[in-house]
């Protein structure tokens, strides 16, 4: 914003030092405060483009959660029909299926309360 300022006051001070009658140093003024702001206009949305797209991610990054627990799913359905170690009692994959389903739900949970958090204080 600051940038702006001074550009703004920069363009004043140098058609201020024009020899021209007032009434074209304004328009003149004008003019190019009116392309410095559409200039300004286009890099802001152009930045916020590029700000939206980075914040919607790709696929993998939105499924990565699903994935993983039907991976688990389809490990515990495979062991009810198939001798798998993976599935014994001392296993240590009870352990990470716990942490992947208090992660998940905690995750999940805690992403739905911001953004309903964050939809309340916009309005």
């Amino acid at each position: 914003m600051r940038t702006v300022t001074n550009l703004v006051s920069a363009v004043g001070d140098i058609v201020n030092r024009l020899t021209l009658p007032g009434r074209e140093k304004k328009q003149l003024e004008t003019d190019i405060l009116r392309l410095l702001i559409a200039v300004e206009e286009k890099t802001i949305s152009e930045q916020a483009a590029a700000i939206r797209e980075e914040a919607r991610g790709n696929w993998l990054q939105r499924s990565w959660r699903p994935i993983v627990m039907l991976v688990f799913t389809v490990i515990v359905l495979a062991g009810t029909f198939l001798n798998l170690p993976i599935l014994s009692d001392t296993s240590r994959f009870w352990d990470l299926l716990e942490i992947g389903l208090g992660g998940y739900i905690i995750g999940r949970g805690g992403e739905q309360l911001v953004s309903s958090l964050f939809k309340r204080s916009q309005k």
